[in-house]
């Protein structure tokens, strides 16, 4: 048995080990939660397309960090041009009825030559499954983006890293370090701090939080930016806030992990209205932001609301 078999092996009990104690973003009390019924007829896959016209951005806006951490890549270009896909391939939500549902998360960002995967869901073979039905190869990923310590979006790693010896993970600091030297043995990684540019107009927020250290990812597109949050546990709308504060930009569309799953009416509503005023034109909650924030949003957004699961594939085309 050579060095390398024995640190993916040690890499796989040390992520089974986090995703068996880790509470992630499930409510206390609930083992495994139901997913939605899907719709009797399938659902047409959703396009995002413009159709409000974005206010302009702030006059200012607070520039990124030069990231402190070594080593510092420089920012892939991404051939931002050829338009963006984003394709949810795990979540407990349904959508395409031949995937499987699981609790947790994870999706395929792809612009130009780019392919991101932002967080890997709870396990490896559900969905490196729904990749191979979705004609997606996990050997072709370019960057790994992990949102926060939680086993429903880190418990899929090494199974991308079983079969992608080239690619590179952008992971909080806070993760243990014996955690980010097994990952390291089988990828390149990169420790997130502070915001920063991962690729040409691709950024990370950077923690954000207490307690439980979150990064979301933040898409630059010509109708403003779209947001990925893993379970939002720093606050939805401070995360908002914050790409909003990095890049000086308009938000065009808020998708992920709202985590709002356990919230109250009163409470959703509340940052229903936070999204408003923020300027948020459009939103996709699915994994941990549950049925009542996911009705009450419909209700707030209506055609501007995207109702999303695993197998959702959202795409923006550059006005031109």
């Amino acid at each position: 048995m050579n060095k390398r078999h024995l640190a993916r092996l040690a890499l796989l009990a040390l992520i089974g080990l986090i995703c068996l104690t880790a509470i992630g973003c499930a409510p206390s009390g609930i083992a495994s939660p139901t997913p939605e019924r899907a719709p009797a007829t399938p659902t047409p896959l959703p396009t995002l397309t413009a159709t409000l016209t974005p206010s302009r951005p702030a006059p200012t806006s607070t520039p990124i960090p030069t990231a402190t951490l070594t080593p510092t890549p420089k920012p892939t270009p991404t051939k931002a041009a050829e338009g963006l896909t984003i394709t949810i391939v795990y979540d407990n939500n349904p959508y395409d009825k031949r995937l499987k549902t699981a609790w947790g998360f994870s999706c395929l960002v792809e612009r130009g030559d780019l392919k991101l995967l932002f967080d890997t869901g709870a396990d490896a073979p559900t969905l490196l499954s729904n990749m191979a039905t979705l004609g997606l190869d996990p050997t072709e990923i370019d960057i790994i983006v992990l949102s926060h310590i939680h086993g429903d979006h880190i418990g899929g790693l090494e199974g991308i890293l079983a079969v992608n010896k080239k690619t590179t993970v952008y992971l909080p600091r806070s993760f243990p370090a014996s955690l980010k030297k097994k990952i390291g043995a089988s990828a390149r990684v990169v420790e997130v701090h502070d915001p920063m540019e991962i690729a040409e107009g691709i950024y990370t927020t950077g923690e954000m939080g207490q307690g439980v250290l979150e990064q979301s990812l933040v898409v630059e597109t010509s109708h403003g930016l779209i947001i990925i949050t893993g379970c939002a546990h720093p606050g939805v709308v401070n995360i908002v806030a914050k790409a909003k504060e990095i890049t000086g930009k308009t938000v065009y569309l808020v998708m992920g992990g709202f985590h709002l799953i356990s919230a109250n009416k009163a409470a959703i509503e509340g940052i229903v209205e936070d999204f408003q005023k923020l300027g948020v034109q459009k939103v996709a909650p699915c994994h941990c932001s549950g049925d009542l924030a996911r009705s009450l949003f419909e209700k707030a957004y209506g055609r501007d609301f995207i109702r999303v699961g695993v197998g959702s594939k959202l795409k923006d085309r550059p006005r031109g």
